[in-house]
């Protein structure tokens, strides 16, 4: 099979790493296993034209490596030659910082891992979600986000434990200090008034657990879930992030959970910044949010157990 393989030089999982090294490790699993290999490694408009060519090619399937931004990218262009029903399926390697599609799909974390388990997995249909026209696969993320988003970026390159406890800290001063939403959700035609800092769209609802790091109770059930925080006080959010922690955040009385098909979100702001996926944008109002039901081929590992056991570095 003829694979085209695009890496992103940029991603969280390959700083301080030989790039070069890691790609050329990755062509020798795709020759080995019998497959026609292109490795293209690149960031910013490098990695626009790499996506670009890669699409152009006659390769049969296409393997992306990096965050969610990334993936986003790579489906953006995917997307019109699936929804026609001749797609190519769109591997995933994880080299992000979340990585959430890659947990949801059951793809090993590890992009050496991941490789062999997608050459030998099935492809799977799964939906798309678009705020505006722009698509997101995870989740979209008005309110104090996009802050977070910044801050990230800013700290790209600290330590871990600071970079965390920097992100941690930059968290609860959006809850104290930051600007509220005044919006008017549309939930399928239903009004609902809102005052929140932080509101998020996600492509099919959230499962129960930690919701930092969470997972969607399906992939292709064609619906939206819709979350916000109603915080008044600050025990209130004390009380949310200690259920965020144990994982029972979805019966916390300052939670609110809304599931439609079309969501608009209705603003005195003619523009909001919105976190899609981890990347930021400054949308115009109202917020118009729909999925597109299995729009979008993605390769899986297959859950049989007497798939072979995988290589390793």
């Amino acid at each position: 099979m003829r694979v085209a393989l695009v890496l992103n030089g940029a991603a969280g999982a390959l700083l301080g790493r030989p790039r070069e090294a890691i790609a050329a490790r990755l062509q020798q699993i795709l020759a080995e296993a019998g497959h026609e290999p292109r490795v293209m490694v690149g960031q910013g408009p490098e990695l626009c034209r790499a996506l670009d060519a890669a699409i152009a090619s006659d390769a049969e399937a296409i393997l992306i490596g990096g965050g969610d931004g990334t993936i986003i990218a790579a489906a953006e262009r995917l997307l019109p030659e699936n929804r026609a029903g001749t797609g190519r399926p769109l591997g995933i390697l994880p080299m992000g910082t979340a990585n959430l599609l890659a947990r949801d799909l059951g793809i090993p974390l590890s992009p050496e891992a991941a490789l062999p388990a997608l050459l030998a997995g099935i492809p799977r249909r799964i939906d798309v979600a678009l705020v505006n026209d722009r698509i997101f696969l995870n989740s979209s993320l008005p309110g104090i986000a996009p802050r977070m988003v910044q801050q990230r970026e800013r700290m790209r390159h600290d330590p871990g434990p600071l970079k965390w406890l920097r992100l941690l800290r930059a968290f609860f001063r959006g809850f104290d200090r930051g600007p509220r939403l005044h919006v008017v959700l549309q939930a399928d035609g239903r009004p609902v008034r809102l005052v929140t800092r932080t509101l998020a769209v996600t492509n099919n609802p959230l499962a129960e657990g930690f919701a930092a790091i969470h997972t969607r109770t399906a992939l292709d059930g064609g619906t939206l879930g819709i979350y916000a925080a109603r915080i008044d006080r600050r025990l209130d959010l004390w009380r949310l992030i200690a259920r965020i922690v144990a994982g029972t955040w979805q019966h916390d009385p300052a939670a609110a959970a809304l599931a439609a098909r079309r969501v608009n979100v209705i603003s005195r702001r003619p523009r909001l910044w919105v976190a899609n996926d981890g990347e930021n944008h400054f949308l115009a109002t109202p917020l118009r949010y729909r999925i597109l039901p299995r729009a979008l081929t993605v390769l899986v590992p297959r859950t049989d157990p007497d798939t072979p056991d995988m290589p390793e570095l």
